[in-house]
Order: C-alpha cells, then structure tokens, then sequence
C-alpha cells in the first residue's frame, strides 16, 4: 500500500508522467517489492506490486515487474544501508539527464542529504547491465545520480526518504534553471 501512495505522489508532484519511473523497496534480506511494468499508478491495487527475489529476479506474480528491475537489484544488493530505490523522469532533472551535466548542491543540509553534487551516469540503454555499471558509478557515495537522457535515481533509507530526495532535486534542478533563464 505505501509502494501505490508513493507511486501516486510521484505522479501528482509531476516526477513521473504515465506508467514511467519504477519504485523499489527492501522487503528483506532475499526479497525486493517493485512495480509492476506497463501499469498506471492510479490504477494499482497491492496484489499488482511484484514481490521479486533480489538475487535471482525470481517472482512468482501474473504481474511483471518493472523493466528496471535488474537496476533496483544492483543498487540495493551494493548498497544495504538503502530501503527504497526510485526512478524517476522529472522535467528539470531530466533537462540535467539529456545534457549530460550534474546538478551542483548547495547547502550544508542539502549536501549531507545527497553526499554533494549529483553526477550523471553516462549513457546506457534501460535493462542493460552496462546501466547498472554506470549508475552504481555515478552514485558513489551519493544519494541520487542522473541516468543520461534516461531521467533520474534516488535511493535511502526508506521510502518516504528517497521520495524526499526525488522532491528536493527537482526543486534544486528547477532553481537552478529559473536562474539560468
């Protein structure tokens, strides 16, 4: 239930639009919950959310799961301090994605949230390992890295804080554009 509310702020902030961006969660040590592909977050009820085994990608649903599911294992298999993983397709971050640019953070709050300026993965393509090679690169010590021309990762310790970091770097990205403007 808390994987479909998120899914539903994540389309009313704007993050993502339509059935794109994925949500992740840690279950436990074996299991991840992740959405499911192709369907709209309105529309989710729990029995859509696909329960997959982190190290095998195993899952026993009707439902697929998310495309990026081989994504959302390699962050939390390399990063155990983290709850959730999201992806998202925010405008402004987006911008930052299809340039290939990092966004700079500023801040001593900001900086320790995200661990500095948040860097841009080099182009892969969606569901390739080379993608999970890249991301886990650019989030090296991060919270958060943007995929290029592919849109944006957050992850922490649970869900409601990797939706924060979702929120707060579209704000810093937005910020920086209005001034650039």
């Amino acid at each position: 239930e808390q994987v479909i509310a998120y899914g539903k702020r994540l389309v009313e902030s704007g993050l993502v639009q339509g059935t794109w961006g994925n949500i992740s969660v840690r279950l436990d040590l074996d299991h991840m919950l992740v959405t499911p592909s192709g369907l709209d977050y309105q529309g989710l009820v729990p029995e859509d959310i696909v329960k997959v085994n982190i190290r095998t990608l195993k899952y026993e649903s009707t439902r697929k799961p998310t495309t990026e599911k081989k994504l959302h294992q390699a962050i939390l298999l390399a990063r155990p301090e983290c709850g959730a993983v999201i992806h998202t397709h925010s405008v402004n971050c987006s911008i930052y994605a299809a340039a290939g640019a990092e966004i700079p953070i500023t801040g001593i709050e900001l900086i320790k949230r995200f661990g500095g300026n948040v860097r841009c993965a080099a182009h892969a393509l969606p569901g390739m390992s080379k993608l999970n090679q890249v991301a886990l690169k650019a989030l090296e010590g991060r919270n958060a890295c943007l995929l290029q021309n592919h849109g944006v990762i957050c992850c922490g310790s649970s869900l409601a804080d990797t939706y924060e970091l979702c929120e707060l770097l579209e704000q810093a990205a937005s910020i920086i554009a209005e001034d650039e403007a």
